[in-house]
């Protein structure tokens, strides 16, 4: 990220208040550990003065009847000091891990409503970098700007009055202190803050580019390209092993603050033993006002700390609410209301619509797939068969016209309310690392054994799933890779079926199978779309020939539509393609 760009980032109190929108929901905790802080300092209190007895009037005046009530008492102000102290970081932490849990949460909500065009721009590897390295360093803000930060201003605040009532003098020293050691610290807030918005952008990259390289590991074994993916992350290691140097270099800044304290307790034990030496003061009252200037400078040095590393999390907090502003899909201002029980007729009307900001991709459509039969797409690649289908799965608005189901706008429904009613077999499906049957039910939650079951016959599944070890119970492992390719296919297909749609789109979801696999899952999509809506995109012409209706479509505009055996003897476009993929036994043209 850029100075420029930096300087245009979100303030600190705003991005601040943001935050403390996540640890307002833990209050109790926060406001535990805060008074926990109090008591922290309220049982430090009488260790100096107890050190005071021990000097003076037991050492110095011979005492020794003394010496075990302030040793007792000094034990009890050790250990009470330690409890308080334990409980206020215990509750500081929790706090503040259940307010990151709480932003993670929200993060993951936010992703899975983003926009398809957004994964286009980004990598898989820089978003996910939100959940992990961004989040993690955003936990310095609740630890220091929420934690550290008002403990220090607690004991700073009872430490100065203690050393007022002691010595007056020393509240002036103590009070041009604070802010000679947070001088440096705030004028470096500004490039403490820009530097951890590099290293985070720096390790998201790298993020991404390990995620690209890992993905493709085959590809860049098969083409011998090892040496380009080293180059490449090698150039990622430099650009974050740069931003981590600049971060680390200007949070070590703190040591010359550190410095400066040190020579400060220095000429504080000159005067007081100055003090001393002209009878003003006993040792004891020395020793006491030491200790007591001692733990006065121990939390301004956390205070500057604390804020060097609020800023420094800031620069991550800044990416994280970045992201979660950006725009996600959603009905229009007006489209608040479900979708009834719908019968499954589609009317495409004079629909445009492209990716993000680029020329558009489908111009001017208008079809109707009617409810209860299937409808296929059918068209060169790029001729916005995918497009269609994102379209009525709202993963993409149209730029004009009007998409209905059973004449209800999809503009005027909700997303999720649609995708109730419409199910979906993708060309490249994602199964999870989970059970047969839990991916088979994975659409909703409610569906029972027997409709897996069934499901998984229809998809001409069942025979391969029996045959596995445990079954419906065996585990297919990440984005099943212990299945084949056809295997995985025809889960995803059992899948769509199982969550009885009104509408089942299939966006070549044959094209994984052998032809014996792909003829006997065509017969069960067959008996599958009895009374449902079919929308079926394929390149494979002799899958959709026996289509109700078959959409041509070219360049994005709808060439023709109508039955295959018209089609064949009109459309030019279409005999073409039927021609290029004919059979020997003429299985595709008539």
């Amino acid at each position: 990220m850029s100075d420029a760009a930096s300087a245009q980032s979100p303030g600190t109190v705003w991005l601040l208040r943001r935050l403390a929108a996540y640890l307002r929901p833990h209050w109790r905790l926060q406001a535990g550990a805060i008074v926990a802080s109090v008591f922290v300092v309220a049982t430090f209190l009488p260790f100096p003065w107890l050190t005071k007895i021990l000097i003076d009037d037991v050492v110095g005046a011979g005492n020794l009847d003394l010496l075990g009530p302030v040793a007792a008492g000094l034990v009890a102000a050790s250990v009470a000091t330690a409890g308080f102290l334990l409980a206020s970081n215990y509750l500081f932490t929790t706090a503040g891990e259940q307010a990151i849990n709480d932003l993670r949460t929200r993060l993951m909500d936010h992703t899975l409503r983003l926009p398809l065009a957004y994964f286009r721009r980004q990598r898989t590897g820089e978003v996910v970098a939100h959940f992990t390295t961004d989040s993690v360093a955003v936990t310095g803000v609740f630890r220091a700007a929420f934690g550290a930060g008002p403990a220090a201003v607690i004991e700073l605040a009872v430490m100065l009055l203690v050393i007022g009532l002691i010595d007056w003098r020393l509240v002036l020293v103590s009070l041009g202190v604070v802010p000679l050691q947070m001088l440096l610290p705030a004028l470096l807030g500004g490039p403490q803050r820009r530097a951890g918005e590099r290293q985070q952008t720096a390790m998201a990259a790298l993020g991404g580019l390990s995620t690209e390289l890992v993905a493709g590991a085959r590809e860049i074994r098969a083409f011998n390209r090892q040496g380009w993916a080293a180059s490449r992350l090698a150039d990622d290691l430099h650009r974050l092993f740069s931003a981590r140097l600049r971060a680390a270099a200007l949070l070590q800044t703190r040591l010359f603050v550190g410095l400066i304290a040190h020579l400060i307790r220095v000429a504080i034990f000159a005067v007081l033993a100055g003090a001393i030496l002209g009878g003003e003061i006993e040792l004891g009252v020395m020793f006491a006002l030491a200790q007591y200037m001692a733990y006065f400078l121990g939390p301004a040095y956390v205070l500057m700390g604390a804020y060097a590393e609020t800023q420094h999390a800031l620069g991550a907090a800044g990416r994280l609410f970045a992201f979660l502003d950006a725009p996600t899909e959603s009905a229009k201002p007006d489209a608040a209301r479900g979708l009834p029980d719908i019968r499954g007729e589609i009317y495409f009307e004079h629909v445009n619509a492209a990716y993000e900001s680029g020329a558009p991709v489908i111009h001017d459509v208008s079809f109707t797939a009617p409810a209860g039969r299937t409808t296929a797409l059918v068209g060169p690649s790029g001729s916005g068969k995918t497009t269609i289908a994102n379209l009525l799965l709202r993963f993409l608005d149209p730029s004009g016209g009007r998409i209905l189901v059973d004449g209800h706008d999809l503009a005027t429904v909700t997303a999720a309310e649609l995708r109730r009613h419409v199910g979906v077999v993708f060309q490249d499906p994602v199964l999870f690392a989970d059970t047969v049957a839990d991916n088979i039910r994975f659409g909703r939650d409610d569906i029972s054994e027997a409709r897996v079951v069934e499901a998984a016959t229809i998809a001409n599944a069942h025979d391969f799933i029996s045959a596995m070890p445990q079954g419906y119970a065996t585990q297919i492992g990440e984005r099943g890779l212990r299945l084949s390719g056809g295997q995985a296919q025809r889960i995803a297909i059992a899948r769509a079926i199982a969550a009885d749609p009104r509408v089942l789109v299939l966006d070549e979801a044959t094209s994984a199978l052998d032809a014996e696999a792909e003829r006997l899952v065509q017969a069960a999509l067959e008996r599958a779309a009895k009374d449902r809506t079919m929308l079926v995109i394929a390149h494979r012409l002799a899958t959709v020939r026996g289509a109700d209706r078959i959409v041509v479509l070219d360049a994005g505009k709808v060439v023709d539509t109508d039955r295959h055996d018209e089609l064949y003897g009109r459309c030019d476009l279409y005999r073409e393609l039927c021609d290029l993929q004919m059979t020997s036994d003429g299985t595709v043209n008539p």
